[in-house]
């Protein structure tokens, strides 16, 4: 049996028992309600008490119906009557409902309850919604729904939501959580479907100029004007990097300007993170999708591959704005795109990341708004390109290739898409010569005859192949001269027409 509890700052619960079997979906901290209505769709059977104490029944105690409580200071809510769990010893007993069968299998249902307590000396109490279920294999499961502080004072409404993921032999609902000898009062319990909330409409940043670049001196015409060095590094500008844009940019922008073919160079860098920074929170706008694109190249004395990216420091957190491997001297392309939602204090933009002695260098970083309409219609472009290309299809694992030429279907079907052929066993040495001197050259053969009447390229197989398990033992025992003669052998030996 297990036994999941939640508290008032948890926002969801989920049990983790057997794939999921059921799960609490939202808990919400309990706040004063008005009237909770039934309604036909309600699982509850009585949920308001107008039917006595009917479907309902103590859990580990004894129940009762109420009209008013503490001399009229205590009435209901809403309706005629309310119910109280009284004659608790333990926190678990209080008053449950068998809801089995009423409830459907991948379906969020809202739960609510309107209760408060009844104790002489203690003015508030946890009360909590629990559900109880039974696996077919007799194995128990306990949901928290809902778990909130009561008082004796008023009636508070607590809410929460389940879905269940498999099929419970039984289903139960009640409510608990005070110490025992105090009274849960509860005026009504309601249990639907959980109404579907609409999304947001997605917000729209007017005024956006996209492709515009909010990078300050990007092709440093005025020097270092606008950067600062990250760290105790230094910053300086050389020449000779690519003047065209990477081609993510080029894609994006389509016409552009060439780049000037400056770059910043970062030296004494003492740690990775250090490299060339700016501050753009002034530039940056909500909602809309900015792209990274940018040459960077590392310097001389590296041990290794090197990860360079472009980070974005939004209010102390950290966010990757594109990410390369460099392992040489070369210039290469770096990427990525970011998207923000909530107004930020501070933006810092800065590149990072080969280790620390290790120059970096950075040409024509850009950061500039995309238009995701047109750059969607772009990539389906561009899918599409890619989807009617040539293409090149392998099969392979058929018992044999010979076999399979003696299907018909599978015949026609490859002439009518393919001109080239690969034989997957037929042309291997260890196929061919499996023993020394003893040839196999007929399934090659009658294979070959079958591509050349329907037009069909044959590829071979290499003369030879060093990996060991593909390898006649015979010919993993000759020495090197015996091995270079063999291969000669299998090179010019004119008993197959291949």
């Amino acid at each position: 049996m297990e036994i999941l509890f939640s508290s008032l700052a948890l926002v969801s619960a989920v049990i983790l028992h057997l794939g999921l079997f059921a799960e609490s979906i939202s808990v919400y901290q309990a706040t004063d309600t008005g009237p909770v209505g039934a309604g036909d769709d309600n699982v509850i059977l009585n949920p308001r008490f107008e039917d006595g104490l009917n479907n309902w029944s103590g859990k580990g105690c004894k129940i009762e119906l109420h009209e008013s409580m503490e001399d009229g200071k205590i009435f209901p809510q809403s309706g005629k009557f309310f119910a109280s769990a009284t004659n608790r010893t333990e926190i678990w007993n209080g008053i449950e409902q068998d809801i089995t069968g009423r409830v459907q299998r991948k379906v969020a249902y809202q739960v609510t309850a309107v209760v408060r307590i009844h104790v002489d000396n203690v003015t508030s109490a946890g009360v909590q919604i629990t559900l109880w279920l039974q696996e077919p294999d007799f194995r128990e499961q306990y949901i928290a729904i809902a778990n909130s502080q009561v008082t004796d004072k008023d009636w508070v409404q607590l809410q929460g939501e389940f879905l269940l993921n498999g099929f419970p032999s039984r289903l139960v609902i009640y409510l608990e959580g005070p110490s025992p000898g105090t009274d849960i009062l509860v005026n009504s319990l309601v249990v639907k479907r959980a109404e579907k909330i609409p999304a947001s409409a997605r917000p729209i940043s007017k005024n956006a100029t996209f492709g515009g670049n909010i990078i300050e001196n990007s092709y440093l015409d005025d020097g270092t004007t606008g950067w600062f060095p990250l760290g105790n590094c230094a910053l300086s500008v050389g020449t000779g990097s690519p003047h065209v844009l990477p081609p993510m940019a080029r894609d994006s922008l389509g016409t552009y300007e060439s780049l000037s073919g400056r770059y910043i160079i970062v030296t004494n860098r003492s740690d990775s993170w250090m490299g060339p920074a700016q501050m753009i929170t002034d530039k940056l706008k909500l909602y809309l999708t900015y792209q990274v694109s940018a040459w960077v190249r590392i310097g001389p004395g590296a041990t290794g591959p090197q990860i360079v990216n472009v980070a974005l420091s939004v209010d102390s957190q950290w966010i990757n704005g594109g990410e390369v491997e460099l392992n040489d001297d070369k210039w290469h392309e770096i990427g990525g795109s970011f998207r923000i939602e909530k107004q930020p204090s501070n933006v810092m933009v800065y590149v990072q990341g080969p280790a620390s002695g290790v120059d970096l260098l950075v040409s024509g970083l850009q950061i500039f708004p995309v238009n995701r309409q047109v750059r969607f219609k772009y990539l389906k472009k561009q899918i599409d390109k890619i989807r009617k290309r040539d293409i090149i299809l392998k099969f392979s694992r058929l018992e044999s290739s010979k076999r399979a030429w003696t299907m018909k279907s599978f015949v026609k079907f490859l002439v009518k898409s393919f001109n080239w052929a690969v034989f997957e066993n037929e042309l291997k040495w260890s196929w061919t010569e499996p023993q020394e001197g003893k040839f196999n050259y007929r399934d090659a053969d009658e294979l070959l005859d079958l591509c050349k009447s329907y037009n069909i390229e044959v590829r071979g197989h290499c003369i030879f192949w060093e990996m060991e398990y593909a390898i006649q033992s015979w010919v993993r025992s000759l020495n090197a001269s015996g091995l270079m003669t063999a291969v000669q052998n299998r090179l010019t030996r004119p008993s197959h027409t291949l």
